[in-house]
């Protein structure tokens, strides 16, 4: 397939380490990018990334929230002023500049991470590659349904969990999105991109003015979830679902028969069939 700066997206979008984590969040669903690496100012020598996990984390998903608890006393409004360089992550796992496409789609699938920046000398950032760089190169046609590579035991959400619950979930369990469900019935979809925009909105804004943070954490997920959710059937080609992703810029597809949620297929599981 050739080297992996065939692939990957260039010039990378990166951030000082003094943005603020707001400010981070706000580019991330501007620019629809679930990463954003951290560079030295004036270089880009990579010193950590910046991930839509790390940020979920913080506002309430996982460890991370007790920076917010002890630190800043659940003063979210100073909370989200705090620089990235308090949150992010600094052992990244990172590609190089010479190697292949396929051992790039090694280290997504071995380390279980779904995007590395691309190094070259010094360290320096040159380029970056995710999950979805690598959807284009399935197949349009595979024979294979996607029933055959579907996730069957999927994590989901009911529509009345609350935002700060579904955050917990996502962190918990490792999961970018949460399928919606009422029994079985598929109703909708929340990903941790429908998180951070809410967090955008000028309602919790007001929220973190006041300190009101933990009545903005108790809304339920039907009020951000989509309800309009693309979906493929269990004998969907694998190629076919592969389209899908990449047309409607989406990382995992819900598999319905009728209504009914019967697995996930996702970016990642697409990955499997490169290597």
């Amino acid at each position: 397939m050739g080297n992996i700066m065939l692939l990957a997206r260039k010039p990378v979008i990166t951030i000082p380490p003094t943005t603020r984590i707001k400010d981070a969040a706000e580019l991330m669903v501007e620019r629809k990018v679930r990463r954003l690496p951290v560079t030295e100012p004036g270089a880009k020598k990579l010193m950590g990334i910046l991930r839509t996990r790390d940020i979920i984390d913080f506002l309430g998903g996982g460890e991370k929230h007790q920076i917010v608890r002890v630190k800043f006393k659940d003063n979210f409004f100073a909370a989200v002023n705090e620089p990235v360089r308090t949150i992010m992550s600094q052992d990244v796992t990172h590609g190089t500049v010479y190697m292949s496409i396929i051992d790039a789609a090694k280290i997504l699938l071995e380390k279980g991470v779904g995007g590395i920046p691309i190094l070259g000398e010094n360290e320096q950032i040159e380029g970056i590659v995710s999950e979805r760089d690598f959807v284009s190169y399935v197949p349009a046609t595979t024979g294979v349904p996607v029933s055959y590579h579907m996730t069957r035991h999927v994590v989901t959400a009911e529509p009345e969990l609350s935002i700060r619950d579904a955050a917990r979930r996502m962190i918990s369990w490792g999961f970018r999105r949460l399928p919606v469900v009422r029994g079985r019935e598929l109703v909708g979809i929340v990903t941790s991109m429908d998180i951070l925009r809410y967090f955008g909105t000028g309602k919790v804004f007001e929220y973190m003015r006041s300190q009101r943070m933990d009545e903005a954490m108790a809304v339920s997920i039907q009020e951000i979830m989509a309800r309009d959710v693309l979906k493929v059937a269990p004998e969907t080609d694998v190629g076919e679902a592969a389209a899908l992703m990449r047309e409607r810029g989406c990382g995992g597809l819900p598999v319905v028969s009728g209504e009914r949620l019967e697995g996930m297929i996702t970016e990642h599981d697409l990955l499997r069939l490169l290597v």
